[in-house]
């Protein structure tokens, strides 16, 4: 494999900054256009500018019309997004290689040309209220923003990016025109882009799309820092909430400050590394010091910290979910001797190299996309400079536990942090603060056979002698493996009627094993710096990992414990019960959560397995014993109903085939037959079932019909028509009906769900409550006028091409191929469908979409759920 090139950096006149990495190894590239400005840059009065002025963007140009930018990336199977943080505002495509120059042109010309025309502005308006409410009714937003006005109370990060509500309703047109003429300049703005390209020959292209944009005379504001915090502050809300939450946070340095590597490995140790750049992994930390001693001693649901650098001095955060009947106090206490701790002792040598494991990995994992990548090289040009992401993991290499201990003792202190509660509404809670050797690898030469039809993808197949099928993608020089293990063992699959059992069941199997204590357990996948979890769907339980190549016999040898040996202790089972319960109150106070179940009550008979509460319910999980999870786990789990994907660094099939026939070739035991979901009829007519939550600020609308199986004829043409109703662009028709032209909804999509009985067609949407009926008006008309009338032969092209241009994109990750594989076998598509996919979908008319969505689709027979406030 050839060595990558290195990376080149270019100014132009005018200061714009080009920092351009070749990547070759697949016909994409990531463009990202990124200026110095966030909510940092926000003074009283117009907090949430910039991520309004961020929504803006999108509006239009006198050369690109409103929702031509999404219409424009989306015909190419591109990507794109853009989001606005504390610190910086960045827009990206993700596209095929060869479309370059729709980035330069779009990126260009948005720089200086943006329109703010004042019918858009008061349509966007309802829109980001809109995306306001919706962050307002997760749990624990309130206290979020009360915390940040607490801990800096003047200062560049005292609010939320989005603003407060009284600002988004006052700010004018101008406002925000003034605030992008001001921050949208070159000087201001820098390009990171990686991917299938020359360098110098891509920086010539942008020098004739950039160089001619000229800075205006007007200087950027200063940002003044707030004053220094020299006492404790603390903060207590009451609001309607399913459990008491916790945030805390310490004042930490900016990020270019020398003791941020020392921080950030601290915050590995008390909950382990988390993740860098975008898309870098989950984080690593059961085997943490926090966990440990708050949510294996029954303290807690959940513990996690953060120390991400930013430009400015922040804070070193601490969020918790306590679990019912737990003091304040006590979660506070517990969370200090940790600290204190790490003040007093010097870290183990064993447990720093751990913390430097898992900064390594994630550092791998966030190489694995051109997107990954260049939005790592941003971010880290904002904080600091560009080329930091070439030293930044070494630097924690050179982390001593003297480090550790000095930055504990230096930012951990009393006085500088701020500690927030938000306590349910009828709570009575008064602060009282007083106080083994790898067995040779067989012959595989038998069974890894020739059910592989041939492909370009370089996916393969083979059945072990016990039934279990093997796909795989190998990558032999990725330094990374994804795989997953899927046992049909769900809700569907068994016919299981106790609400929560599989679940329960499969979260329990990494709780203890023959060989492992739940202890040692996460201290092992820590140390490996893997991310390995269980979890159960309504058809499956799946075992799923991302690791480090290098280590994935050991991964593998705990996915065999697992599977092989689990014990179900009792005292685990009781310790997870409250939080399983604590989850389940959390669901119950989610909009979108309820809304969907008030709709799976109007569209699924009583005995149907898709009514059946998959997470549990207070009852059924309360009453459960290890007898019943031993039990199912006996009568259910085999060989036989079990699929393996594996994508990354392993050489080829007999690689796969040696590694798990190893751990698994000996599992010998058979089951029933898997089952099905039934088929289910539409309901008789359009129906509403409506839930009210208290403390709530928005409604979200979950909109279902059930129709055709995956595998019909009309399949493909369906999801044309789907496309082009509820996600081509900016979510369709339905994003420019509801959201943009109406500005009723922060999202308004659908999706086509696809099963073997029934596919189910949905729509989901955002709202303020006062408009959830013109909401599901808006939806019922566009979704008769798709069952009504031909589509253009711009939309239908535009899908076409988005549904083949996608597909480089698809297959980029690790995580995206293995579930890939997993569906195509699932509905025994071939391994070459990738190849005869472009095909299929050219072979679509505008007469087929038609035909489809009049067959297959009834705006007359809907099952909708609402949930919102009461």
């Amino acid at each position: 494999m050839p060595a990558t090139p290195p990376r080149k950096t270019y100014t132009l006149d005018n200061g714009l900054t080009l920092f351009l990495q070749e990547k070759h190894d697949a016909p994409v590239t990531s463009f990202w256009t990124w200026y110095r400005v966030g909510s940092r840059n926000e003074i009283p009065g117009i907090t949430g500018i910039s991520h309004w002025v961020e929504h803006m963007q999108f509006k239009g140009t006198p050369s690109l019309g409103k929702g031509a930018i999404f219409g424009e990336v989306s015909r190419i199977g591109g990507q794109l997004n853009a989001m606005t943080s504390t610190d910086w505002t960045a827009y990206y495509e993700t596209i095929p290689a060869s479309e370059i120059d729709l980035s330069l042109r779009i990126e260009s010309d948005r720089m200086v040309n943006s329109l703010y025309d004042p019918e858009e502005v008061a349509s966007e308006r309802t829109v980001i209220l809109s995306e306001r409410q919706g962050a307002e009714n997760r749990p624990t937003y309130h206290l979020y923003e009360e915390l940040l006005g607490t801990a800096f109370q003047s200062g560049p990060y005292g609010h939320s990016v989005i603003g407060y509500e009284s600002d988004l309703r006052s700010m004018t047109r101008d406002d925000l025109y003034n605030h992008y003429q001001r921050y949208y300049r070159p000087d201001n703005a820098f390009i990171t882009a990686v991917g299938d390209f020359d360098a110098d020959e891509l920086a010539a292209r942008i020098e004739r799309s950039f160089g001619h944009i000229a800075n205006p005379e007007t200087p950027i504001p200063a940002v003044v820092a707030g004053p220094p915090q020299f006492a404790e502050r603390r903060v207590t809300i009451k609001r309607p909430s399913p459990a008491a939450y916790m945030m805390m946070g310490y004042k930490m340095p900016g990020a270019k400050h020398a003791d941020i590597p020392a921080i950030m490995m601290a915050d590995a140790i008390l909950s382990g590394a988390k993740a860098m750049g975008m898309g870098g992994g989950a984080g690593n930390g059961r085997s943490s010091r926090l966990y440990r001693a708050l949510v294996v001693a029954g303290l807690v649901r959940n513990i996690s910290s953060s120390a991400d650098p930013e430009i400015d001095e922040n804070v070193w955060s601490f969020s918790a979910t306590a679990l019912p009947g737990v003091e304040p106090a006590r979660i506070e206490a517990a969370i200090e001797t940790e600290l204190d701790r790490l003040k007093n002792e010097l870290v183990p040598e064993d447990e720093l190299a751990k913390a430097r494991k898992q900064m390594r990995a994630n550092y791998v994992y966030s190489l694995e996309t051109v997107t990954g990548q260049a939005y790592w090289l941003g971010n880290m040009e904002i904080v600091d400079h560009a080329g930091r992401v070439d030293t930044f993991a070494d630097e924690f290499a050179a982390v001593t536990a003297e480090d550790v201990q000095r930055v504990a003792r230096t930012y951990l202190l009393p006085e500088k942090r701020t500690i927030g509660w938000q306590l349910p509404a009828d709570s009575s809670v008064v602060f009282d603060m007083a106080g083994v050797e790898a067995e040779p690898a067989m012959d595989v030469a038998n069974f890894a056979d020739s059910e592989s039809e041939a492909n370009h993808q370089g996916f393969v197949r083979t059945v072990l002698p016990n039934g279990i099928v093997i796909l795989a993608q190998p990558r032999p020089d990725d330094g990374a493996i994804d795989g997953t293990i899927r046992i049909k063992a769900g809700h569907v699959a068994t016919g299981e009627k106790t609400p929560g059992l599989p679940s329960v069941m499969a979260t329990m199997l990494t709780r203890g094993t023959e060989n492992r204590t739940f202890e040692q357990f996460n201290e092992e996948i820590d140390s490996l710096a893997a991310h390995f979890g269980v979890n159960a769907s309504r058809g499956n339980i799946d075992i799923g990992w991302h690791a480090l190549s290098e280590d994935l016999d050991q991964v593998l040898d705990i996915a065999a414990d697992v599977i092989h040996n689990p014990t179900f202790p009792e005292d685990e089972l009781e310790k997870l019960k409250p939080q399983v319960l604590t989850g389940i109150e959390e669901q119950e106070q989610d909009t979108r959560t309820m809304a969907g179940r008030a709709m799976a009550e109007l569209l699924y008979p009583e005995d149907h397995p898709y009514r059946v509460l998959s997470g549990g319910t207070r009852e059924s999980v309360s009453a459960m014993t290890r007898t019943d999870l031993a039990d199912y786990y006996n009568r259910w789990l085999a060989p036989g109903v079990t699929t393996v994907a594996l994508t990354g660094g392993i050489r080829d099939l007999d690689d796969a085939v040696q590694r798990l026939e190893r751990v698994l070739g000996s599992w010998q035991k058979d089951v029933p037959a898997p089952l099905s979901a039934p088929a289910v009829d539409p309901i008789a007519t359009t129906a509403r079932n409506t839930k009210g939550i208290e403390g709530k600020s928005q409604a979200d609308i979950n909109i279902a019909y059930p129709t055709l199986p995956r595998l019909h004829p009309d399949y493909n043409a369906l999801q044309v028509a789907n496309l082009i109703l509820g996600q081509l662009g900016l979510m369709g028709r339905l994003g420019s009906e509801v959201r943009d032209k109406q500005g009723m909804a922060y999202y308004a999509y659908s999706a086509l769900r696809g099963d073997r009985a029934n596919s189910v067609w949905t729509a989901a949407a955002g709202v303020d409550p006062a408009n959830v009926d013109a909401a599901i008006t808006g939806i019922e008309t566009e979704l008769r006028r798709i069952r009504t009338e031909l589509v253009t032969d711009e939309e239908l092209a535009d899908a076409k091409s988005y549904m083949i241009g996608s597909l480089p994109l698809g297959l980029e990750s690790l995580s995206g191929v293995t579930d890939l594989l997993l569906t195509i076998e699932k509905f025994k598509l071939g391994l070459d469908y990738i190849d005869r996919y472009p095909a299929i979908i050219s072979a679509i008319t505008k007469e087929d979409v038609l035909r489809a969505a009049a067959t297959h689709l009834d705006a007359d027979r809907l099952a909708i759920g609402i949930a919102g406030p009461m």
